[in-house]
C-alpha cells in the first residue's frame, strides 16, 4: 500500500466513523424517547406523552422533561432514568425521605406513584451484551431556575446565605426520618474513609497508562496522609447529630428565584450520617473555586457566610439545632474529609465510565487535589471561621440533636 492509498483509506474510515457516531447518537435519542414515553404512558395515570426532552448536565443519572396531555390540559413532569448500578432499596430510601420532608414543608420534588402505588418502575434493557434492570421515577417538575452546577458555583453573597439556610431547613425537616428497611449501602463517612486508600490505589493502577492515572499515582502519598489525619477525629464525633444527609449539596441541586433557594433536589446520594459531614461537604461544593484568580482555593469568606447562615437558621429549630462547639471544633478536618469524598467520585466515575473524557476528568481531579492542599494549608483559618460561628445559638454539647451515632 502506497502513501496515496493509505491516505484515501484513512479518509474513508474517518468519514465512516463520523457517520457511525451520528447514527449511534440518533438511535440513542430515539431509544430513550420511546423508552420514557412507554414508562409514563403505560405505568402512570398522568395523561399521554406529547414530548420528551433530555435535561443535560448530570453525570450519574439521565433526566428528562416530559409533557403529557390529559383531559384537564397539558402537564409537565421530570423523569429520571437511574444509572445502571442503582439499587432498588436505595431508591426507595430516597423516595421515602423526600416524602417525609415534603409532609412538613414542600421543599423537594414530589415523587409520583404509578398505577400499582409504587414510586419506581423497572424495565429491562440490553447493555454491554447483557439484559439488566433499569429503574425509572416520575417527579414534580420544580419551579425556579437551574442557575449553577457543582463546578459553576459563583454564587452571590445572598445566595451563599440562602444555601446555608436551606441546608439547615432540610436537616430540621429530616432529622427524625425513620427509613424502615430502606438504606443506602454506602457506609457513613468515617467508615467510608477507611476504604478509600485501596480504592484510589486500584483505580490508579487501572489508569496507569493515561494522564489521569499518572497524575493520581503521583499524588497518592499526599492523599494517604490526609486520609490518616481525617480518620483521627472519629472518637471526637461520638454523640453528634447523626441524621439523614443530602450528601450532594451543591448550588446545582437547588432551584433559585431571585437570590433565594426555593427547592432542593437530587436526593439519590442521601443516607444517614453525621450532620457535620453534610455541612462540610456543602462548604466544599459551594465555596470551591474552579476559575478566576482564586482558582483551586476554598473561598473562606464565602464559607463564613454559608456557615453563619446555617447556624442562624438551625437555631430556629429544636432538632438538630445549630452546630455545637464540639461539632465546630471538628469542622476544619471534616471539610478535608468531605473533599476526599468528592475526590472519590472524580476517581471512581472515571474508572467506571465506558469511554471517559480524560481531559474532563483530569480537570476534576487536579482541582480536587488543589482543594485538598488548600484545605490542609488553611486549617487554622477554617478553625477561626468555625469558632466565629459558635456565637450563633450554639448548644453546649455535641450530644444535643437529632439522634446519635451507633
Amino acid at each position: 500500500m502506497d502513501v496515496e492509498q493509505a491516505n484515501e483509506l484513512y479518509e474513508l474510515a474517518y468519514r465512516m466513523a463520523a457517520e457511525a457516531t451520528r447514527l449511534r447518537d440518533a438511535l440513542e435519542t430515539e431509544f430513550l424517547s420511546q423508552q420514557i414515553t412507554g414508562v409514563v404512558d403505560d405505568d402512570y395515570d398522568l395523561g399521554r406523552v406529547v414530548s420528551v426532552e433530555q435535561v443535560l448536565g448530570g453525570y450519574v443519572n439521565l433526566s428528562f422533561a416530559v409533557v403529557t396531555r390529559a383531559a384537564d390540559g397539558e402537564h409537565r413532569y421530570f423523569v429520571r432514568k437511574y444509572n445502571r448500578y442503582a439499587d432498588e432499596n436505595e431508591i426507595c430510601f430516597e423516595h421515602a425521605l423526600t416524602c417525609h420532608i415534603n409532609s412538613r414543608d414542600h421543599i423537594a420534588a414530589e415523587v409520583y406513584p404509578n398505577k400499582l402505588g409504587r414510586t419506581l418502575v423497572t424495565r429491562e434493557e440490553l447493555l454491554d451484551g447483557q439484559r439488566i434492570p433499569r429503574f425509572f421515577a416520575v417527579y414534580e417538575l420544580l419551579g425556579g431556575e437551574d442557575r449553577y452546577t457543582w463546578v459553576k458555583n459563583r454564587c452571590t453573597d445572598a445566595e451563599f446565605e440562602s444555601g446555608g439556610r436551606m441546608l439547615a431547613r432540610f436537616h430540621a425537616l429530616a432529622h427524625d426520618f425513620d427509613p424502615g428497611g430502606f438504606a443506602r449501602h454506602q457506609p457513613p463517612i468515617m467508615e467510608f474513609l477507611r476504604t478509600l486508600g485501596e480504592t484510589f490505589t486500584s483505580c490508579a493502577d487501572r489508569a496507569a497508562d493515561t494522564k489521569f492515572g499518572e497524575c493520581l499515582f503521583s499524588r497518592l502519598p499526599g492523599v494517604f496522609e490526609v486520609l490518616r489525619k481525617g480518620a483521627a477525629i472519629e472518637p471526637r464525633l461520638a454523640g453528634m447529630p447523626y441524621i439523614p444527609v443530602h450528601c450532594d449539596y451543591h448550588p446545582g441541586n437547588l432551584k433559585w428565584v431571585g437570590e433565594e433557594a426555593v427547592a432542593l433536589f437530587d436526593f439519590d446520594w442521601s443516607k444517614l450520617d453525621y450532620r457535620l459531614f453534610d455541612v462540610a461537604e456543602g462548604i466544599v461544593y459551594f465555596c470551591s473555586s474552579w476559575e478566576g484568580p482564586d482558582d483551586g482555593e476554598i473561598r473562606l469568606d464565602k464559607a463564613r457566610l454559608f456557615v453563619r447562615a446555617y447556624q442562624e437558621e438551625a437555631a430556629r429549630y429544636a432538632m438538630p439545632g445549630p452546630m455545637s462547639e464540639a461539632e465546630l471544633a471538628c469542622l476544619p478536618r471534616m471539610v478535608a474529609n468531605a473533599n476526599l469524598y468528592v475526590l472519590n467520585w472524580d476517581i471512581t466515575a472515571y474508572d467506571c465510565a465506558r469511554d471517559p473524557d480524560v481531559d474532563e476528568y483530569l480537570f476534576f481531579l487536579t482541582h480536587q487535589l488543589a482543594f485538598m492542599e488548600y484545605i490542609e494549608a488553611h486549617q487554622d483559618e477554617l478553625a477561626a471561621l468555625a469558632a466565629s460561628a459558635a456565637t450563633v445559638g450554639v448548644a453546649s454539647s455535641g450530644s444535643e440533636g437529632g439522634g446519635s451515632a451507633a
